[in-house]
């Protein structure tokens, strides 16, 4: 079995991520539109200071929210690198449900702790991508809950989707918007509202190279997979897009690319120590590649997906030493 899939059908639309938008406007942050320090004309949209220090509550709660009574009854269970982990357990513990989450025993420990902190039990498995969704398979068999998606779901993409609806608020001169990829849940729904609402935005998303499963297929037009993912990019290790993320992808994303290892822990230090933000890796990927050159600045918004890393992680980042000088519009 390989990643957690649902059977959804396309085409999805805004309306869902206006319905989204209403179920959480009680419980997510609306976050900032911040200028740069990096460049003129370069704006982040810090999720990082979202709930749970992630933008996956907006997936999670949405989902979780939408069930109804009897699958709630039943408790939940999904599977995730971590962030998805704290964001489905602080779901759950707001609307009283029970949640099993299975992590790798790779997982990073600090986001263990945080997803047990919310009331999830954590059930670890190898440390093999796949096996996540074997052990989820398995406690769905046994226990009889209900699977919640990372990523690859209506109503995780729709939550998501409420990140794209802001940005327009916030910046309706926007013209490019830079996105973390993973699974493909994070851009599928930003995506989604630019291109039906200002079809003239053009949406980038950022891989690792170490781990490129939805880069490569988006240059062979059809899914690929990867054996494991190997990158400090704990939150970008999905070996294969999603079955509806990447059509999603395919019809709205107009460029992926692909960045090395110490460009992005070189952009976790500059947020550190010049924007005064902390952005994990899986976060900092957009400003890595604005750093490589392979996305333009002019009234570009960067995502920055999430917060959540080691003392450890941020002392490698800092170690790197200055990033270098800023860039201009015009680059």
């Amino acid at each position: 079995m390989g990643a957690l899939r649902s059977q959804s059908s396309l085409p999805m639309t805004s309306e869902q991520v206006l319905e989204a938008r209403d179920r959480l406007r009680s419980v997510i942050r609306v976050t900032p539109l911040l200028p740069s320090d990096f460049g003129t004309g370069l704006y982040l949209k810090p999720e990082n200071l979202q709930v749970t220090g992630s933008f996956k509550i907006r997936a999670a709660y949405n989902q979780v929210a939408s069930l109804i009574q009897q699958e709630r009854d039943r408790g939940v269970v999904t599977s995730s690198s971590g962030n998805f982990a704290q964001a489905a357990a602080y779901a759950a513990f707001q609307l009283g449900i029970s949640a099993k989450i299975v992590m790798m025993r790779s997982s990073s420990p600090l986001k263990v702790e945080r997803t047990r902190r919310w009331g999830g039990e954590v059930v670890f498995c190898e440390d093999r991508f796949e096996a996540r969704a074997e052990k989820v398979a398995d406690i769905q068999a046994s226990d009889g809950r209900t699977v919640i998606y990372p990523y690859d779901h209506e109503a995780a993409v729709a939550g998501n989707g409420t990140i794209g609806l802001e940005l327009l608020q916030q910046l309706p001169e926007v013209e490019n918007v830079v996105v973390p990829i993973s699974g493909g849940g994070l851009i599928s729904g930003i995506a989604l509202v630019l291109k039906e609402h200002k079809p003239s935005v053009k949406v980038w998303g950022v891989q690792p190279r170490g781990s490129n499963a939805t880069y490569l297929s988006f240059q062979a037009g059809q899914p690929m997979a990867i054996d494991r993912g190997r990158t400090v990019a704990d939150g970008l290790t999905v070996t294969r897009p999603g079955d509806l993320t990447f059509p999603l992808i395919m019809r709205y994303v107009d460029a992926v690319e692909a960045v090395e290892e110490e460009t992005i822990m070189r952009a976790v230090g500059h947020f550190l120590e010049e924007e005064k933000l902390v952005v994990e890796p899986s976060g900092a990927v957009p400003l890595a590649a604005i750093m490589e050159g392979k996305v333009p600045v002019r009234h570009t918004v960067l995502v920055l997906s999430g917060g959540n890393m080691t003392a450890e992680v941020i002392g490698r980042a800092l170690s790197r030493g200055p990033v270098g000088k800023r860039v201009s519009s015009e680059q």
